[in-house]
């Protein structure tokens, strides 16, 4: 059983480990070690780690019966070896995940809504709740109250329980395993069973920003971004509006009712064009009928 770093310090980029088994397939090297630090791909819906061994590249990784199986293109001739994983990505995956965790628990507190699924793109993460409709109040509400609790800078702690202790536990939702269930505790305020890497504490998150809400099947989905993505999200939606005020000649408070005028003078010139054009094919036909008379 490959001993996973990651749950136990995700903080930790570069480890030695030792490759115990190397199987070849499909023009790809298939690694299984004693340690790692390396994530499985979409575990728990959580991507994979970036990184290398032995500075060679890991393309993909995946659990089998406790295990973690490392693929790779280039052949590893030493069975001692370096892991490094990148750091930036893992950071982001960290802040997404326990950004996700956090805004299902006020979703779930506030509306008493239920998170069907979740997922981690590579620009923004989405949730399904189970809620029929948002209101622009309640997005600002979950909002407010979710970053209240980022800059409150709470303690999150990992623990493994069997089965028999979770009656004590106030979980938000069921685990899917029956023994060594790892719980991911915001400090009294979510209960979570989960296998993914998660941040020491909320105030790493940075902030929670909500895209867009829309209707998705019965339920609703939620698409936000956490800490850099949110930053890296606002500065670029600052630089477009910016750019449309200075286009504009106004104040970048005023950009939507001067886009909207815009728009509207906009449908009024199509609808006028539309009925002129009408009109000289009228004329057109008209005057060729009359040639054709004569």
């Amino acid at each position: 059983m490959t001993e996973k770093i990651y749950l136990k310090n995700p903080y930790i980029t570069e480890i030695n480990a030792r490759i115990v088994e190397k199987k070849y397939s499909n023009n790809k090297f298939y690694l299984k070690l004693d340690r790692t630090i390396f994530y499985p791909n979409l575990a728990g819906g959580q991507p994979g780690d970036k990184g290398t061994i032995a500075g060679v590249k890991v393309i993909d990784t995946y659990e089998e019966n406790n295990d973690i199986i490392h693929i790779v293109n280039e052949n590893i001739d030493t069975n001692k070896v370096q892991l490094s994983i990148d750091w930036d990505t893992r950071l982001d995956y960290m802040q997404q995940h326990t950004g996700q965790h956090l805004l299902s628990s006020v979703f779930y507190k506030l509306y008493s809504a239920q998170t069907l699924g979740f997922h981690i793109g590579e620009d923004y993460v989405y949730i399904d709740i189970t809620i029929p409709e948002l209101k622009i109040e309640d997005i600002e509400r979950v909002e407010i109250v979710a970053n209240k609790i980022i800059y409150s800078n709470f303690s999150i702690n990992t623990y493994i329980v069997q089965k028999n202790d979770l009656d004590r536990i106030p979980l938000r939702e069921k685990p899917i395993v029956d023994s060594n269930i790892r719980i991911v505790e915001i400090d009294d305020i979510d209960y979570s069973p989960c296998c993914g890497t998660h941040l020491r504490n909320t105030g790493e998150i940075g902030m929670i920003k909500i895209r867009k809400s829309e209707k998705y099947k019965e339920n609703t989905r939620v698409e936000f971004v956490c800490g850099n993505r949110a930053l890296k999200d606002y500065s670029q939606k600052n630089l477009q509006i910016n750019n449309i005020s200075a286009l504009l000649s106004i104040n970048d408070t005023n950009v939507y009712e001067k886009v909207e005028k815009l728009y509207t003078q906009k449908e009024k010139l199509e609808k006028e064009n539309r009925i002129l054009k009408e009109e000289l094919l009228k004329y057109k036909c008209e005057k060729l009928t009359n040639k054709e008379e004569l």
